[in-house]
């Protein structure tokens, strides 16, 4: 649901920019999802958020795997550990449901040798958040997993089977002191379980893990402001699922620093872009929970197999499609998709038609709608209820 106000005097202005935005996008050479480490010219870029080697990204991160992180977001365990570090908060942070209508978050960092001191409350690793990590070929840390029972397939089958490299508090090397608890809350134990992120490489170091990345997902970005669209998103509320409809996330857009503000985790939370991702949801009961007769819970599982979405950037929302492609997660610019297939089909009808039947119609990659920072993205049921409500208005 969008709710617009936006003065007219400003829409040509805007367009304009629109315009030139365009061309940047078609004309980009780097493309989310790309397999090489990005870098422009002699200056390394951050993949996760386009930081450059100039404003302090380390390059040689460029030549390590990505580290994710599985973070509480029960209301015991607000505000978490680490997220609104003033130095290393997460490069991304992916939230969606997980069971029981509560959602989790994922954490995501380019360059495990800047983390926080502390990371937390951990909690335990979910199939869909794995399989999310695996596109950027992370290395999946996490206090604990579910287990597969029945028709209920947990994280301990996808590891296995997908072959991914995991650090779970519950059998890892103690030696470390990678992990530990926290008791100055006044929160059951669940909540307490914490990382030291200063032992983190020490900790991948001796599980011996590949550290050379592979092919992974490399966001693009660009460098002007109002790059998303003359669509204004002053304030966003994303609702996950209906099961999940006390979870809303409220952001609001700040004109001074030209960031997304929320208060939902307890905290001043700051994110540059938020992209909301529509993905259909299934839930699958597991029975007899931790052992309890009778006690059966609703795991919910993500289908990771794209579909439509929104890019809110600089106060702007555009829309955008998504898909997994290659193992790599893919953003596509709509209007700048068919801005394309229209400029191709009236070349086919020109005289030029050779040259117009060698015109690409292959979708638009989001590109410069990136602005330089930190993502945070929304999954969002596409079936069970999902919804993204924006409103705004754009005054002098």
């Amino acid at each position: 649901m969008k709710k617009y106000k936006i003065r007219p005097y400003l829409a040509a202005a805007l367009a304009l920019v629109m315009v030139l935005c365009m061309i940047l996008v078609t004309g980009c050479s780097g493309e989310s999802g790309g397999s090489d480490p990005v870098e422009t010219g002699e200056v390394a870029v951050n993949p996760l958020t386009g930081q450059t080697s100039e404003e302090g990204f380390d390059e040689n991160a460029l030549n390590q795997r990505v580290a994710a992180f599985v973070v509480e977001n029960s209301p015991e365990s607000r505000p978490q550990w680490g997220m609104d570090d003033a130095e290393y908060s997460p490069d991304i942070v992916l939230q969606g449901e997980v069971e029981a209508g509560i959602t989790r978050t994922l954490w995501m960092y380019a360059d495990y040798n800047k983390l926080p001191e502390i990371i937390g409350p951990m909690r335990s690793a979910r199939p869909p958040y794995i399989r999310f990590s695996e596109l950027f070929d992370a290395v999946f840390i996490h206090w604990g997993q579910s287990s597969s029972k029945g028709m209920y397939v947990g994280a301990n089958t996808v590891f296995k089977q997908d072959g991914v490299d995991h650090i779970n508090q519950m059998t890892f090397d103690e030696s470390v002191g990678l992990f530990d608890r926290d008791h100055t809350r006044s929160v059951s134990m669940e909540h307490t379980g914490i990382l030291y992120g200063s032992k983190v490489p020490e900790a991948l170091e001796k599980a011996g893990f590949r550290t050379e990345p592979e092919e992974y997902t490399q966001l693009s970005f660009g460098r002007l402001p109002w790059l998303t669209s003359f669509e204004p998103a002053d304030t966003v509320k994303v609702k996950y699922s209906d099961r999940a409809g006390w979870e809303n996330t409220y952001w609001t857009y700040n004109s001074e620093d030209r960031k997304y503000h929320t208060a939902n985790f307890n905290n001043d939370f700051v994110r540059d872009n938020l992209l909301i991702l529509y993905d259909d949801t299934e839930y699958i009961d597991k029975a007899n929970y931790k052992g309890e007769v009778g006690h059966t819970v609703s795991y919910c599982d993500y289908a990771l197999g794209g579909g439509k979405g929104l890019l809110c950037s600089q106060g702007t929302v555009k829309d955008i499609e998504w898909k997994v492609e290659d193992g790599k997660l893919v953003l596509i610019d709509v209007a700048a998709t068919k801005a394309a297939e229209e400029k191709a089909a009236q070349a086919a009808e020109s005289e030029d038609s050779e040259e117009a039947s060698e015109e690409s119609t292959e979708p638009v990659l989001v590109n410069a709608s990136l602005y330089p920072g930190k993502t945070w993205i929304g999954w969002v049921s596409a079936n069970n209820g999902g919804d993204v409500e924006i409103e705004g208005s754009l005054d002098e």
